[in-house]
């Protein structure tokens, strides 16, 4: 690379941001789930949120705001799972769009990013797959809308904050 372009860019080992973006997914995850299931006590049950997740892949039976252990921790483990690569699909994104730009822009652009994973996921995929509407109406729209935006800015605050160490 030639001196021009070294000062125009700035370089973002691959490993370290994919670790950043990684563990920003799982921490905007946990803070997403965590809301969806407070908001959804008013709704069909604390743990439909995550019951839902197993019920859209594995039938409707499996949907319920009361504890099974099974349908929870596998719906917690799925969300948590698409949380951490989503997290890292967002930083290989951010590292190569946005590896100049402010803290502010880049959450911005995690909110945007965290917008369209509810686009994709929610009215797209968990819709479509089910046979029933029970996992998008856990919660309100509203909240579905405000907890991907909370993932997105959480998950690219984590990436930006680490930006300072590398």
């Amino acid at each position: 690379m030639n001196a021009v372009a070294s000062q125009q860019t700035r370089h973002i080992p691959i490993t370290s941001g994919l670790a950043r973006g990684a563990f920003g997914g799982l921490i905007g995850g946990m803070a997403m789930a965590m809301f969806s299931m407070l908001v959804a006590i008013s709704e069909d049950g604390f743990w439909a949120p995550v019951r839902g997740i197993t019920s859209v892949v594995f039938g409707d039976e499996h949907y319920g705001g009361g504890f099974e252990f099974w349908p929870v921790v596998v719906g917690a483990m799925g969300h948590m799972m698409n949380s951490v690569v989503l997290g890292a699909v967002f930083a290989l994104v951010a590292a190569a769009l946005l590896a100049r730009a402010s803290t502010a822009l880049v959450i911005g652009a995690g909110m945007a990013f965290g917008l369209m994973v509810w686009l994709v996921m929610v009215p797209g995929v968990a819709a479509q797959a089910q046979s029933s509407e029970l996992f998008v109406d856990s919660v309100p729209a509203w909240a579905w809308i405000a907890g991907h935006l909370m993932f997105g800015a959480i998950t690219a605050a984590v990436f930006a904050l680490g930006r300072r160490s590398d």
